[in-house]
């Protein structure tokens, strides 16, 4: 009995381990390189893995953020965080912005395109004309024709609380998360008894995360697979230079917010890639920040030794709210359809990029699939492009695109957590590095 516990144990170990997810990313990218029909086979155990890793987000969400704005209004320390948060998230996002547009202009992927190419991208929007419109005539809803901050404020505000966590909606849960926590904190009464309920549910819906990253492997490969089989190499042949540009771009901006981290941390560049590979690896395995959120939380306070009450408030309103991979990514998608249309930006068109990129990143909170992406139109309309034409060519890539910006929005949020946070510079930091 005591060796098969022991076993267990130690099988346990052996898969929570960073190092078995290594092959579990050789066989996926094999099987959906080589072995496309039984990669299909694997698709919805893929999904399934997907689904249980969201089922526990809103419930940190709710409890984490309420607990923690609960605490930090009752503190001495509100004024300060507060202040850092809005200084903090105010120059990220236009860093982000700024960067991509940097970028795109520099590279220039929608400039100097050859005949073959531009015929190559011809083909495939025409192939894909009717296709595009039925799925954007049934199922995706259009961006409404009002100010982009109205429409956002209008997301924020639930109608019914319950039927916004039933219904999935993060931004709406975090919004009332936030209320709720001020209001509990604004109660002279003593609300320690539901401040123990609020930890209890986050520590519960915490070790369900940890059961869950010990069969990580598993779901990465089914996850995996699925994607790249999926992608067809053609359409990245044609869209190679704006691929190439995008990836780079979020690359960059990994290493920067990483030497943010890194000084924020009291330690090195390669100890907190150690540090942050189970966020890292979530992110671009599944594609789903909220997904990362719990991993999240524990890399930086349980690894990286920032505070556990600061992180619990800020890491899920930066991942929620801000939604830097897409500002960038809006910003590089609006000068590169400038380019393949030759039209010449000016310093105001720049301007306008990088502050509508913001409000229409800011925009795809809760939104997945094509209606992240017709949220483009709301910055390509000021400047007086179309997105229809694009669209197709956008949407074909969104399977390759889709994981580096969404590791564009869970490390730059950590970043920006780490900027946010104090440190806990008393504690020995790096222990569980030692591990590995």
């Amino acid at each position: 009995m005591f060796k098969k516990y022991f076993n267990c144990r130690h099988l346990f170990k052996i898969l929570g381990h960073p190092l078995a997810l290594v092959p579990a990313i050789i066989l996926g990218l094999y099987f959906g390189i080589f072995q496309k029909q039984i990669s299909v086979f694997f698709t919805p155990f893929g999904n399934l893995y997907l689904a249980l890793l969201k089922m526990c987000v809103l419930p940190i969400l709710f409890s984490a953020t309420t607990m923690s704005v609960g605490q930090l209004i009752k503190s001495q320390d509100t004024e300060k965080y507060i202040k850092r948060i809005l200084l903090v998230f105010s120059v990220g996002l236009l860093a982000c912005g700024i960067i991509g547009v940097i970028m795109a202009v520099i590279t220039n992927p929608g400039g100097n395109l050859d005949e073959s190419t531009l015929t190559a991208l011809g083909v495939i929007v025409n192939s894909s004309e009717l296709d595009l419109e039925v799925s954007l005539s049934s199922d995706t809803p259009k961006p409404k024709e009002e100010s982009m901050l109205i429409t956002f404020l209008f997301n924020l505000i639930p109608d019914n609380i319950f039927s916004a966590l039933s219904e999935g909606n993060t931004l709406k849960v975090l919004f009332f998360s936030i209320i709720f926590g001020v209001a509990l904190g604004s109660v002279k009464e003593s609300s320690a008894s539901f401040f123990v309920l609020l930890d209890t549910l986050y520590k519960g819906s915490k070790k369900l995360i940890d059961w869950l990253i010990i069969i990580l492997p598993f779901g990465l490969f089914c996850l995996l697979s699925s994607q790249i089989a999926k992608t067809g190499f053609g359409i990245v042949l044609a869209m190679g230079n704006f691929v190439a540009v995008t990836i780079f771009t979020y690359i960059l901006i990994y290493c920067l917010s990483t030497l943010v981290i890194s000084k924020q941390a009291h330690t090195s560049f390669q100890n907190v890639c150690v540090g942050l590979q189970e966020p890292t690896l979530l992110a671009l395995a599944t594609r789903s920040s909220f997904s990362c959120l719990p991993s999240c939380i524990s890399s930086l306070t349980t690894i990286l030794k920032f505070d556990i009450h600061t992180v619990d408030l800020v890491i899920p309103l930066a991942i929620t709210v801000c939604r830097f991979g897409s500002v960038t990514y809006f910003a590089i998608c609006s000068v590169f359809i400038a380019q393949l249309y030759h039209t010449s930006l000016n310093l105001s068109s720049f301007f306008i990029i990088i502050i509508a990129s913001i409000f229409a990143g800011m925009a795809t909170a809760g939104t997945t699939g094509v209606l992240t992406l017709t949220l483009l139109d709301l910055v390509l309309k000021p400047l007086g492009l179309p997105l229809e034409a694009v669209l197709v060519l956008l949407i074909a890539i969104d399977p390759i695109i889709d994981p580096f910006r969404t590791l564009g929005i869970v490390h730059t949020a950590i970043a920006s957590t780490a900027a946010i946070a104090d440190h806990q510079s008393s504690v020995p930091q790096m222990q569980e590095l030692a591990e590995f």
